[in-house]
Protein backbone atom coordinates (compact mmCIF):
# COMPACT_ATOMS: atom_id res chain seq x y z
CA UNK A 1 0.00 0.00 0.00
CA UNK A 2 1.42 3.38 -0.99
CA UNK A 3 1.20 6.44 1.21
CA UNK A 4 -0.55 8.94 -1.05
CA UNK A 5 0.75 11.86 1.03
CA UNK A 6 4.27 11.03 -0.22
CA UNK A 7 3.22 11.47 -3.85
CA UNK A 8 4.41 14.60 -5.65
CA UNK A 9 0.87 15.22 -6.91
CA UNK A 10 -0.88 15.01 -3.53
CA UNK A 11 -2.57 18.32 -2.67
CA UNK A 12 -5.17 18.96 0.00
CA UNK A 13 -6.39 15.36 0.05
CA UNK A 14 -6.67 15.12 -3.74
CA UNK A 15 -4.55 14.43 -6.76
CA UNK A 16 -3.22 17.66 -8.22
CA UNK A 17 -2.01 15.95 -11.40
CA UNK A 18 -4.94 13.87 -12.62
CA UNK A 19 -8.62 14.75 -12.88
CA UNK A 20 -9.75 12.33 -10.19
CA UNK A 21 -11.50 13.17 -6.95
CA UNK A 22 -9.44 10.81 -4.82
CA UNK A 23 -6.01 9.24 -4.92
CA UNK A 24 -6.14 5.85 -6.65
CA UNK A 25 -3.54 4.40 -4.29
CA UNK A 26 -1.64 1.31 -5.41
CA UNK A 27 -3.37 1.32 -8.79
CA UNK A 28 -2.05 4.74 -9.78
CA UNK A 29 0.64 4.60 -12.44
CA UNK A 30 1.48 8.28 -11.87
CA UNK A 31 2.62 7.84 -8.24
CA UNK A 32 6.12 9.06 -7.55
CA UNK A 33 7.77 10.76 -4.62
CA UNK A 34 8.82 14.39 -4.77
CA UNK A 35 12.44 13.24 -5.07
CA UNK A 36 11.58 10.95 -8.00
CA UNK A 37 9.61 13.75 -9.68
CA UNK A 38 12.53 16.15 -9.24
CA UNK A 39 14.98 13.63 -10.75
CA UNK A 40 12.63 13.05 -13.69
CA UNK A 41 12.41 16.82 -14.27
CA UNK A 42 16.20 17.05 -14.32
CA UNK A 43 16.31 14.29 -16.95
CA UNK A 44 13.82 16.22 -19.06
CA UNK A 45 15.86 19.41 -18.90
CA UNK A 46 19.07 17.50 -19.64
CA UNK A 47 17.44 16.09 -22.75
CA UNK A 48 16.10 19.49 -23.83
CA UNK A 49 19.56 21.02 -23.30
CA UNK A 50 21.06 18.39 -25.61
CA UNK A 51 18.93 19.55 -28.56
CA UNK A 52 19.83 22.14 -31.16
CA UNK A 53 18.91 25.75 -30.21
CA UNK A 54 15.84 25.94 -32.48
CA UNK A 55 14.33 22.71 -31.11
CA UNK A 56 15.15 23.78 -27.56
CA UNK A 57 13.39 27.13 -28.06
CA UNK A 58 10.37 25.43 -29.66
CA UNK A 59 9.92 23.08 -26.69
CA UNK A 60 10.43 25.82 -24.12
CA UNK A 61 7.92 28.06 -25.91
CA UNK A 62 5.33 25.33 -26.26
CA UNK A 63 5.53 23.65 -22.85
CA UNK A 64 7.20 26.14 -20.52
CA UNK A 65 5.83 29.50 -21.66
CA UNK A 66 9.14 30.45 -23.27
CA UNK A 67 10.97 30.49 -19.93
CA UNK A 68 14.41 29.54 -21.21
CA UNK A 69 15.83 30.51 -17.82
CA UNK A 70 14.35 27.28 -16.41
CA UNK A 71 17.16 25.46 -18.15
CA UNK A 72 19.71 27.55 -16.27
CA UNK A 73 17.97 27.55 -12.88
CA UNK A 74 17.96 23.79 -12.37
CA UNK A 75 21.06 21.77 -11.83
CA UNK A 76 20.93 19.53 -14.86
CA UNK A 77 24.52 18.23 -15.10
Amino acid sequence: MIDEKKCFGYRNGKCGVLKVKKCEGDGCSFFKTKVQASEDQKKVFRRINSLDPAAKKNIMDLYYGGKMSLLDELEVD
